[in-house]
């Protein structure tokens, strides 16, 4: 057994959000998991590595991503997926190269929430089985809308009714989908037809949704904007909505209530907003309309202590899998006006729970995966830091080449 301790860092403690100084940490190179952590230099050690005084915190998780699209050239249309061979092939390239993107920026764990054809699915298992370089990802396959709703013309799956919502969740985690999604609402980029504060899947057809995907242990994410479509989510039992732009006080308390996530994803509204010359005029207005609005609304669940968590969107126009994690940390402190310690949390161990694999990710803790980053300075401090490209990443204990 191959083991390595590093030690005289200051470590990322998932309960404070806080950095621990004085820290060490014994990494077993074989398993990839640490298998002592403690304050001072530790045990004695053949392979020691003296951190000098650096930042240490888990690997990032990303909540919510599409993984398969090319962001310079799907902007402005409703598109997650693929709809011919030939496109699932490039598709399939494409995630390949998103994924080592992703993994070079320090995302060690990703949550894709809408694809086509599975092409998500077979790239999860891709990578699990060393296949390819990336984070370890948590796919859902296609997105469930209704007919004609938000997704629909990306290859979702158009349901209608609870029989059909049943069905085709069942057919979905048969297929190995790790995640269930549902369109909720209309949104920002679908075109003229809809908006985001349109419901679209009823309460009854979300609720039927969550009771089969939970039978099996399966989270269930819901694209949820407009204020009621994101009480129709919380009250069916999804355990995340994604984006929330308009979240009022009885959404707040039904959160708080049932433990439901929020992941704000604002880097998707602003880089539609900051490219007024290159996306459709109509979807400007419209992230504009709603902009203040998700500020306000994210500052206000996370003061009021709903449980927030980092994702981007990732795959929506010029929104890429690149340093946009980090990003969308400093947005959620500027525009969110969450604080350090939350944001952190909400890319660690947050996200870690929410998703149900907490024994493995999120955490400085023995028995955890050794994903980890190493910065010079202290995020609380500066977020940014995590956006340079000085950063040292290690994926199970061994240093990311990039």
């Amino acid at each position: 057994m191959t083991k390595t301790k590093y030690y005289n860092f200051n470590g990322f403690n998932a309960q404070t959000g806080e950095f621990d100084p004085n820290r060490y940490v014994i990494v077993d190179e074989q398993s990839g998991r640490y298998i002592d952590v403690g304050k001072g230099e530790g045990p004695d050690i053949e392979n020691a590595i003296n951190m000098a005084g650096k930042y240490i915190m888990p690997g990032l998780i990303n909540a919510h991503i599409h993984i398969d699209s090319d962001v310079n050239h799907e902007f402005g249309k409703e598109k997650f997926g693929v709809d011919s061979d030939e496109e699932h092939v490039r598709a399939a390239i494409v995630a390949e190269h998103n994924m080592k993107k992703m993994l070079h920026h320090g995302v060690m764990v990703v949550r894709n929430v809408g694809t086509a054809r599975m092409t998500d699915i077979e790239i999860a298992r891709m990578q699990r089985e060393g296949g390819i370089q990336g984070p370890m990802m948590v796919a859902s396959g296609a997105a469930f809308s209704m007919t004609g709703g938000h997704g629909s013309n990306g290859g979702g799956i158009e349901v209608d009714g609870v029989d059909e919502v049943r069905k085709a969740v069942r057919q979905a985690m048969k297929g190995g989908a790790q995640v269930i999604k549902f369109m909720v609402t209309g949104g920002v980029s679908a075109g003229d037809f809809e908006t985001p504060d349109q419901v679209q899947l009823n309460e009854d057809e979300v609720r039927a949704g969550v009771i089969e995907a939970h039978k099996k242990g399966i989270k269930v994410a819901a694209h949820a904007q407009g204020a009621e479509g994101i009480k129709i989510a919380v009250r069916a039992g999804v355990d995340s909505v994604e984006h929330a732009f308009h979240i009022d006080d009885e959404a707040i308390e039904l959160m708080k209530n049932k433990g439901t996530s929020v992941v704000p994803t604002m880097i998707a509204m602003k880089r539609i907003i900051d490219r007024p010359d290159e996306v459709p005029s109509w979807m400007i207005e419209r992230a504009i309309t709603h902009w203040e609005a998700h500020q306000k609304s994210i500052e206000k669940a996370a003061a009021a202590g709903v449980n927030i968590v980092m994702g981007t969107d990732s795959g929506t126009p010029f929104n890429g899998f690149g340093n946009e994690s980090a990003v969308e940390m400093d947005m959620m402190v500027e525009f969110g006006h969450m604080t350090p310690q939350q944001v952190l949390k909400s890319a660690t161990v947050n996200a870690a729970k929410m998703m149900g694999i907490n024994d493995h990710y999120g955490a400085i803790a023995v028995g955890q995966y050794a994903d980890f980053i190493v910065i010079r300075e202290n995020p609380i401090n500066n977020m940014k830091v995590l956006q340079q490209e000085q950063k040292q990443i290690f994926q199970h204990g061994h240093a990311v080449i990039r």
